[in-house]
């Protein structure tokens, strides 16, 4: 039982990672979130790359860039898509699983 336990919380910290996303605006924007019913026309996406399993970001994590494009309304959506899967597949095999990507999805208007 206890090694099964150990075999759990070992996969855990193997396959996990923590790969933060800062959801922000310029301050000076007046912005509206849309809501699940609002498909914006400008659809913005980008990878956000981490190393040491997604606790240090090596590119900018913050939407703030990409939202101080948006005039009115904005979505933003973070996921793990499947060519994220398939960059961290390759790395795992090269690095272990120290570089890690995660996608962040911005739709605006």
């Amino acid at each position: 039982m206890k090694r099964g336990i150990f075999a759990l919380l070992l996969a855990s910290l193997l396959f996990g990672s923590c790969a933060t996303i800062v959801y922000e605006a310029p301050a000076n924007k007046d912005l509206k979130m849309a809501t699940q019913l609002d498909v914006p026309p400008i659809k913005m996406k980008k990878k956000v790359w981490y190393i040491l399993w997604g606790l240090v970001p090596i590119s900018s994590n913050s939407t703030a860039e990409m939202v101080g494009l948006c005039n009115e309304m904005v979505k933003v959506k973070s996921y793990y898509g499947i060519d994220d899967l398939l960059i961290n597949e390759i790395f795992d095999l090269l690095t272990f699983g120290f570089i890690h990507t995660k996608t962040v999805e911005i739709q605006c208007k």
